[in-house]
């Protein structure tokens, strides 16, 4: 999926921050900062891969020989220079570049949350005389704004993966065991346009407690267990993020109240987004929330952005005082723990000049669904 990154904030990164140049290596920076999503940057890790945004001069791209024509073809920044993998040692390349550059000294920005230190001690023993500082979230902080063709991106990877849960929930049926269930899950992921899922937590009854459950091929929910999920797939660079609960069959009325006591504290925590508000404001929201319906609260944060990275900043927590800006797209997803199971929903939305709009089909309904009922959503 090709997108359109913040270009003119990326050419003007380093003189902004000070810098003689910045250098995007991270696999989630490195695949923003160019645009071109390189698989074995974050598979093969000795593949190293660095998008050079100079101060000064044209930015340009290090990357592995074999990786040129994928580079190329998607990438903004057009000057794509290579290494070749086993001959040269991938730093080798950099420094070579960055002297041809002139690039030896002043200071530069990388991503020192990522790179290895061994890559560092190479690195500065061959530029002695180049201060490196972290800009891991200097170029994070960009990609927090997400641009029309990321928005475009996420909703419809959103969309497809709600879509592909409510088909697969509604097929469900007493009996099958949670492997069934999920597997039900991952497949519709696919078929529904996804390349692959990149996680899929699955679990009933006392297992929901754990929030990184897999499902257990032997585990057959039973009449009045809570099924709690949360899943994800990938679609290149980018991926989806989606969490439900559901219900085995025979529901208590103390699961229905607090399973619909969370889904009225998520909706007032998503209906108080507006820009300007901060993140940690949406986090004490939602647990006044959680307390004027007398559902236990344990999470340490109920939300985050998203988008090339899994969790970016801001994280709606205690201490987060990002305020929300239109373009940000933040995961909402508190959860519960009660009666012996855990209660979870996940819904995906932009930050609008006014307020939001959702990325998922929509809100989990009030009323705890049950495996096998088709909810009719979209």
């Amino acid at each position: 999926m090709t997108f359109s990154p913040n270009q003119d904030g990326l050419r003007a990164l380093a003189r902004t921050e000070g810098l003689d140049a910045v250098i995007a290596m991270s696999p989630e920076n490195f695949t923003y900062a160019s645009g071109a999503y390189v698989l074995t940057v974050s598979a093969i890790r000795p593949r190293q891969a660095y998008a050079v945004l100079p101060a000064a001069k044209d930015a340009f791209i290090v990357v592995c020989k074999i990786e040129e024509g994928l580079t190329r073809s998607e990438s903004w920044i057009k000057d794509i220079r290579t290494y070749i993998e086993f001959a040269e040692n991938p730093i080798d390349s950099l420094v070579a570049n960055l002297k041809a550059e002139g690039l030896d000294s002043g200071t530069i920005g990388i991503d020192l949350d990522y790179l290895p230190v061994s890559s560092y001690q190479r690195l500065s023993e061959a530029l002695p005389k180049v201060k490196f500082v972290n800009t891991t979230e200097t170029v994070s902080k960009i990609r927090a704004i997400k641009s029309p063709s990321e928005v475009e991106i996420l909703e419809t990877t959103t969309k497809q993966t709600h879509r592909a849960i409510l088909d697969a929930m509604a097929a469900s049926q007493l009996g099958e065991t949670e492997r069934q269930m999920a597997d039900r899950i991952a497949n519709n992921i696919i078929n529904y346009g996804a390349d692959g899922t990149l996680f899929m937590c699955f679990a009933s009854g006392k297992r929901s407690l754990d929030p990184h459950m897999i499902a257990d091929p032997n585990t057959v929910p039973a009449p009045g267990d809570i099924i709690r999920f949360d899943v994800g797939g990938t679609y290149g660079p980018f991926a989806s993020d989606f969490a439900r609960t559901y219900s085995a069959g025979s529901p208590t009325n103390s699961q229905k109240e607090i399973y619909a006591a969370l889904v009225k504290s998520q909706t007032a925590t998503i209906e108080a987004v507006r820009p300007g508000i901060t993140a940690e404001d949406l986090f004490f929201l939602c647990k006044e929330e959680f307390a004027k319906f007398g559902i236990p609260f344990h999470m340490p944060h109920i939300g985050h952005s998203f988008g090339i990275e899994l969790h970016e900043n801001p994280m709606l927590r205690p201490g987060d005082k990002t305020k929300l800006m239109p373009g940000m797209v933040i995961n909402i997803e508190p959860g519960t723990k009660e009666g012996g199971s855990m209660y979870h929903t996940e819904d995906l939305l932009v930050v609008t000049e006014d307020g939001y709009r959702l990325l998922t089909l929509g809100i989990a309904p009030t009323e705890l669904p049950v495996i096998g009922q088709d909810l009719k959503i979209g």
